[in-house]
């Protein structure tokens, strides 16, 4: 049985937690519960965990079970992508258009997902992301996500590099400043 987080969430920072039915605590600011009325959110309700895939209504059930089946298709789409651009001529062609459907499919998933009320990262377990966007070790990336937070973009800004501050900024040339100047004019 897992404990209740005691820190607040790490992206939103809200301490609104709730008890999914596969047992994990998810942030009610980041992930909506899909039936707020039903789900326990209280300290003391640890001793519902055994019972709550059984208190639970049917649409939180099948909000899970849509969510497990993106990530599963986001986990098939990126092992064909490694086995496809091994693959020679026609048949990387005739692999590739599979593919670009299997990902059209899953992107209406993702849709469903999200119209169902699923609007966070699929790889996030007790407030904490278990995948990275941009630096996962195996180079998966997911190829749909629900998540109304840009976490890749979050990502993005922290990753190390050269960082040039406003003040520092690059001055045009008076040959680079005439040249843009005069892309605009018609001639």
């Amino acid at each position: 049985n897992m404990e209740r987080p005691t820190k607040p969430c790490w992206a939103c920072g809200s301490d609104d937690w709730w008890l999914t039915p596969d047992g994990r605590w998810l942030c009610g600011r980041c992930h909506p519960s899909p039936n707020p009325e039903s789900t326990p959110s209280e300290e003391g309700s640890g001793a519902l965990a055994g019972s709550l895939a059984s208190a639970l209504p049917s649409p939180a059930l099948e909000v899970l079970a849509l969510r497990d089946r993106v990530i599963k298709g986001n986990d098939k789409l990126f092992a064909a992508w490694q086995q496809i651009r091994e693959l020679p001529g026609e048949e990387k062609e005739y692999q590739w258009d599979r593919w670009n459907e299997g990902q059209e499919r899953l992107h209406n998933l993702c849709l469903e997902l999200k119209a169902k009320g699923y609007h966070d990262c699929l790889y996030i377990e007790n407030g904490k992301k278990i995948r990275s966007c941009l630096s996962e070790p195996r180079g998966f990336w997911c190829q749909v996500c629900p998540s109304s937070v840009a976490y890749w973009a979050q990502e993005l800004m922290n990753l190390p590099g050269r960082r040039v501050s406003k003040a520092k900024q690059p001055e045009f040339v008076p040959g680079q400043t005439e040249f843009l100047e005069k892309l605009g004019e018609d001639n």
